[in-house]
């Protein structure tokens, strides 16, 4: 442990030691307590990599239902960002099948059912939701000016974090399809 000797005021040649890292009570510093400590931290880290993906894709799930729901029940807020963005497409009916398109994707990730094309789906979906910044970025942007969002911009871009779940859900719950084609493979040959 390093100290630091300042000079007393009283006697030069004396020094005081004034300790830079303070002694932790010996009691926490059991091994007892230490294990206790290890113990509940892998305890939780083993609860993480158990539960963590499984509330992401369910919690994903939820919100795209969420959406979705208010979309086809009428209450969405966004359709007013649809109205101005997609002007080419009759709104009303479009809505209607996003809201569809949203609530397909939900059930998927919570049931864990066709996972990977609800991936795909969800990610033609938000490819969408971009497209529209493209389509109207004076709605998006002040002034047209790309780091200055609207709030209907940081609404668009809080999209981004959707993508980056999409992706750690696909890269750990979705199974690659070779494993798959090759079990298919071995039963007909064993046939």
């Amino acid at each position: 442990m390093k100290s630091i000797a300042k000079p007393s005021p009283r006697n030069i040649e004396r020094h005081v030691v004034v300790r830079i890292r303070p002694q932790v009570d010996s009691r926490v510093n059991s091994p007892f307590s230490l294990r206790l400590i290890s113990n509940l931290d892998e305890l939780l880290v083993a609860a993480l990599h158990r539960w963590s993906i499984p509330a992401l894709r369910v919690s994903l799930g939820l919100v795209f239902i969420w959406f979705g729901a208010l979309k086809i029940f009428g209450f969405s807020p966004v359709v007013g960002i649809i109205q101005q963005t997609y002007t080419f497409l009759p709104i009303h009916l479009f809505v209607l099948i996003l809201g569809g398109w949203e609530m397909l994707i939900g059930i998927c990730m919570i049931l864990k059912r066709a996972l990977r094309c609800a991936l795909i789906l969800m990610c033609i979906h938000l490819t969408g939701t971009f497209l529209s910044v493209y389509l109207a970025p004076g709605h998006f942007f002040l002034q047209r000016i790309p780091f200055l969002l609207t709030a209907d911009g940081e609404f668009v871009m809080k999209n981004m974090v959707l993508v980056a779940a999409g992706l750690v859900i696909g890269g750990h719950e979705v199974k690659p399809l070779r494993k798959k084609m090759s079990r298919t493979l071995d039963w007909a040959i064993d046939d």
